[in-house]
């Protein structure tokens, strides 16, 4: 089973999903650090909101937490 990791990009005015940017390689385990990931999550399945403080982990995305939302998340391929 393959999974997909990817930016899920959603307006904070209308809560739509307007982009999806997918991550190539990422260090699982930092990401779990940095997110606190609870031990009954430790692959990251579940979807985990990226704020100023976890941004610095994806520097080739332009974030603009006023006008958007940023979630870290997990798909079966």
């Amino acid at each position: 089973m393959d999974f997909v990791r990817q930016i899920d990009v959603f307006d904070n005015l209308t809560e739509l999903l307007v982009d999806e940017l997918p991550l190539a390689s990422l260090d699982l385990d930092v990401l779990k650090r940095r997110f606190n990931v609870t031990t009954d999550d430790l692959l990251m399945y579940n979807s985990y909101e990226i704020s100023t403080m976890t941004a610095d982990l994806f520097p080739f995305v332009n974030f603009d937490f006023n006008k958007f939302s940023y979630f870290l998340g997990c798909y079966q391929a």
